[in-house]
């Protein structure tokens, strides 16, 4: 009996060591590209999401979108040239066109996976030395994530206030419109009402 039991947990230990292992290296690959893929098409997305064409269709005509936002964000050229193009109406700080380059923007390279990042290896270096759990696994995650964040950030799209980006607030603005004219229309009917009232 008392073997049957040592075999028992010997068994339980080593799958729970494979499962972690095969966590530990499903996470060690996907950490980069996912912190690269995030970072580099956050703000497409967000365009993307609010048009109804795009929400309603299929997944081919995604993934083509989705490798217009690669293609077009690193070369400028894309691959599908009746979906959406990221750099399709853009211009620079000059106001001149950006259409069909590349997106540079040295200043992406400062974003929230990069900080991720950091303090991955803030706590793989202080978990080091205070013998911290899995501190060595984190300080490795820790490193591609910041590669992934730092070349995702270098071909994302600027923030419109560090450019004039016509797509990323074009379908905002019939939004807007029309909240004006409702913002107008319940004020003349506001002082309408206020001038029956002291008559």
């Amino acid at each position: 009996m008392a073997k049957r039991k040592r075999r028992r947990s010997r068994k339980n230990k080593s799958r729970s060591k494979s499962v972690k292992s095969i966590v530990r290296s499903g996470v060690d690959k996907l950490a980069a590209p996912v912190a690269f893929w995030q970072q580099l098409s956050d703000k497409d997305y967000q365009v993307l999401n609010a048009r109804p064409e795009y929400v309603s269709s299929d997944y081919v005509s995604k993934l083509k979108v989705a490798a217009n936002i690669l293609t077009g964000s690193m070369t400028g050229k894309v691959l599908f040239s009746e979906h959406y193009d990221p750099t399709k109406g853009t211009t620079n700080s000059k106001g001149e066109s950006t259409e069909g380059q590349p997106r540079i923007n040295p200043m992406g390279i400062i974003n929230k996976w990069v900080g991720i990042g950091i303090a991955g290896k803030i706590y793989g270096t202080v978990g080091k030395n205070m013998k911290l759990p899995e501190s060595r696994s984190i300080n490795k995650v820790a490193n591609k994530i910041i590669f992934g964040g730092i070349v995702g950030g270098f071909f994302d799209p600027p923030n419109p206030h560090q450019s004039s980006r016509s797509y990323s607030t074009s379908h905002i603005t019939p939004v807007i419109t029309q909240n004006r004219a409702v913002t107008r229309s319940s004020a003349m009917q506001y002082d309408l009402s206020t001038q029956g009232a002291f008559r």
